[in-house]
């Protein structure tokens, strides 16, 4: 019985050195998504692996287009997704995503631009009119939605995408031709 212990725990054990040892055989992209982010805030998203895929990323359509969005996998498994859309409210963001967060969970993140985090997920929010055809706007506020499986621990997960989202939400304004939002109440 002893015997049989003993082995079972050195089985353990090698299997945790195992996993420790899985290193990231892939390159780290130049930029998240195209958004020019630094690589120390966005590193922590990717996990071990040999091959990371991208199946579509924010810089692939226009600086006139708001809706955007990126997909990121290693191995197969899809590790992050991003998207930018002319929407306002997270309530709706959650729903339209079918996100497992509840919106008075989120926790605020301080920056230049309205943001909540969750584990797993950020999301962001800026004024960014975009004039569409006969004058009325086809864009009014740009949001980004953020969604991570790595890190996997949810206090990790809250602080690595607390860090990235604001400067992720301020590359992502940058590559789109927002025009000044217009004071309230002016004619």
């Amino acid at each position: 019985m002893a015997a049989g212990l003993t082995l079972l725990a050195l089985s353990w054990s090698a299997a945790a050195c195992d996993s420790e040892s899985a290193e990231r055989e892939y390159s780290l992209p130049g930029s998240l998504c195209g958004a020019s982010v630094p690589e120390d805030l966005y590193a922590p998203l990717f996990p071990p692996g040999a091959a990371l895929d991208t199946e579509q990323s924010f810089d692939d359509v226009t600086e006139f287009s708001g809706s955007r969005y990126c997909v990121l996998s290693v191995d197969g498994e899809e590790i992050l997704r991003a998207d930018a859309t002319g929407q306002d409210d997270y309530s709706g963001a959650i729903v339209r995503h079918d996100l497992d967060v509840e919106e008075q969970d989120g926790e605020a993140v301080p920056g230049d631009f309205e943001a909540v985090v969750w584990p797993g997920v950020a999301m962001a929010k800026a004024p960014c009119t975009l004039p569409g055809i006969g004058g009325s706007n086809t864009i009014e506020t740009l949001m980004v939605v953020l969604q991570a499986e790595h890190p996997g621990g949810d206090d990790e997960s809250k602080q690595v995408l607390s860090e990235l989202i604001q400067p992720f939400m301020a590359g992502t304004l940058d590559m789109v031709a927002c025009q000044e939002h217009e004071a309230e109440g002016t004619e």
